[in-house]
């Protein structure tokens, strides 16, 4: 049973299955666009080729490293909900899930370049677009998008609403500089007109948007509130538009041609990966429960079956980066599967109270 809230900590139980919510939907993402996918390419961010570049040993012990500190995360955000720390616990689990993104991001570039080492493997051959990169930036826009509409407005203060537009901006540079550059390679007059067409679109609604938010930044009520949720719609949906005309198939290049062997390499480093991006998602997924039903023994059980099938996906990851090949299933007795919620742009409906880590 969970402890009560205390007195100094001001995040409900509500607002704690939000954050659930929130980062479910982001692990969720970021793992059908690496995961659950057979376009074979490199993993372009700063965070990736940045720190480990084109190094697959440089990657694989990047990945080790912080898959160690993994199975103590999980565990100590257990700890803060148990003792009715929710604030706490919900800035553990958005520390939690940008490393589960980042060893996502990590095991999809580490699968690749260990891929096409194999003799019999060709390079992708990269497009005028970035397909993850520009993925990734329309879906934090929507992510933002959805703070704005499901936070409770008590919590929803000026700071959070200030990170929530900086966050904004910050892909919308993403997508439109990405755009621009594409627009600019296109050998084809249509493609670089309907380019700076969605550019405009998209810009145009950041801009009602940004200015809603600018007005409820000083009036801070439902009514203001209300507004932001209702300029953020088109803007989610111009976002939608670009992204899907983009990466199309013309502009995205070619993906990387696995002999039989590369194949199985990248299989058993994805499925290691697999493991530990559901066991947390199923965590996350049990978590909001319990915030909802403090009382459910059952559930809180379940918390620490979760945490040890996080500690069990490192150990599958690391040991398949080591070995390059499947490793044997580990025992547990939780599941290694996604959640059944299979939307990953929307919450789980608020009648789901039992996460499946049993």
């Amino acid at each position: 049973m969970a402890a009560q809230t205390n007195d100094n900590d001001f995040l409900s139980p509500l607002s704690l299955s939000v954050v659930c919510n929130l980062c479910t939907s982001k692990m969720q993402t970021v793992a059908d666009l690496l995961l659950l996918t057979s376009d074979t390419r490199p993993v372009n961010t700063d965070n990736v080729t940045g720190t480990v570049g084109e190094s697959f040993s440089k990657c694989r012990d990047t990945l080790i490293a912080k898959t160690k500190g993994l199975g103590i995360l999980s565990r100590e955000v257990r700890i803060q909900f148990l003792s009715g720390k929710f604030k706490d616990t919900a800035e553990m689990l958005y520390e939690l899930t940008d490393l589960v993104v980042n060893i996502i991001e990590c095991s999809g570039h580490a699968a690749y370049l260990a891929a096409i080492s194999e003799p019999g493997s060709k390079q992708a051959v990269p497009g005028i677009i970035d397909r993850y990169k520009i993925s990734r930036a329309r879906f934090d826009i929507e992510h933002c998008c959805m703070r704005l509409q499901y936070t409770p407005l008590m919590e929803l203060s000026p700071q959070v609403v200030v990170d929530i537009s900086t966050e904004i901006a910050k892909n919308l540079t993403t997508l439109t500089n990405a755009s621009k550059l594409a627009s600019d390679a296109s050998d084809d007059p249509f493609h670089k007109e309907q380019f700076k067409l969605a550019i405009k679109s998209v810009t145009s609604c950041t801009s009602t948007l940004l200015l809603s938010i600018r007005r409820y930044k000083v009036t801070l009520d439902e009514s203001n509130r209300g507004r932001c949720v209702t300029f953020a719609k088109p803007l989610v949906q111009s976002c939608q538009a670009l992204v899907e005309y983009a990466t199309e198939q013309e502009h995205i290049g070619t993906p990387a041609k696995l002999c039989e062997n590369g194949h199985k390499i990248q299989t058993a480093i994805l499925g290691g990966c697999m493991s530990i991006a559901s066991s947390c998602i199923q965590l996350v997924s049990c978590l909001r429960a319990a915030s909802l039903d403090l009382h459910n023994a059952e559930l809180m059980q379940r918390l620490s079956l979760c945490c040890a099938a996080v500690a069990d996906g490192a150990k599958l990851l690391s040991q398949a980066l080591r070995d390059k090949s499947s490793p044997r299933t580990l025992p547990s007795n939780s599941t290694n599967s996604l959640s059944s919620n299979g939307s990953t742009n929307s919450f789980p409906n608020e009648g789901d109270t039992h996460s499946t880590c049993s």
